[in-house]
């Protein structure tokens, strides 16, 4: 059974998750606009969605939630802090998009967040997965724009994430407009924790 949030404690719930989808999705869409990269992006995958929580007792409070509602695929450190991939039973919709995975990060201790709904993860068609390659194709999406007008006019980030397992390589590029993360890799979250779809 999905619980509400609970007052008390004020803890972010699936149904609070949920009841943020139709805004978020509105948000990314205005992102994407800005940017100049909306029907681009109509044709990707979104292949999770990353669900931001202040507390680290939320966090635990919600992955457990969240195992009623789909699978927990992957909780491995990543980058020095536990990080949870859910594999939804029944997709979550994003505006256009269905979503199957969720991403349930513990936050990083020197960082505040608001709790619900940050970044979603597109997967880029016939692409190498490496930085350079996932750079390259990335910058033909939001051309006429360059790299250095995005790192002036918005957050730009590349990372390539370093986790305590064998899971594959995840070279990713980030953007954040107007608070709505918008990233970019070469296979989706499944593939690169091993999780056949």
């Amino acid at each position: 059974m999905i619980q509400l949030r609970n007052m008390e404690n004020n803890f972010l719930t699936w149904t609070d998750i949920l009841s943020q989808a139709n805004n978020f999705g509105y948000r990314l869409n205005q992102a994407l606009e800005k940017l100049g990269i909306k029907s681009i992006c109509k044709e990707l995958t979104i292949c999770h969605v990353c669900v931001r929580v202040k507390s680290n007792e939320n966090v635990t409070q919600l992955k457990k939630d969240l195992s009623s509602t789909g699978e927990i695929i992957s909780s491995i450190n990543v980058n020095g802090r536990e990080i949870s991939i859910i594999q939804l039973f029944s997709v979550l919709r994003i505006d256009s998009w269905e979503v199957k995975g969720i991403e349930l990060p513990y936050p990083k201790s020197n960082h505040s967040y608001e709790d619900g709904l940050e970044h979603v993860e597109f997967v880029l068609k016939e692409v190498s997965n490496t930085m350079d390659n996932v750079r390259e194709r990335v910058l033909e999406i939001v051309s006429p724009i360059n790299i250095n007008e995005l790192k002036q006019n918005y957050f730009y980030s590349e990372d390539e994430p370093q986790a305590e397992s064998d899971q594959k390589p995840n070279p990713t590029i980030s953007i954040k407009v107007d608070g709505v993360g918008i990233k970019f890799h070469a296979i989706s979250i499944q593939e690169v924790v091993d999780f056949n779809v």
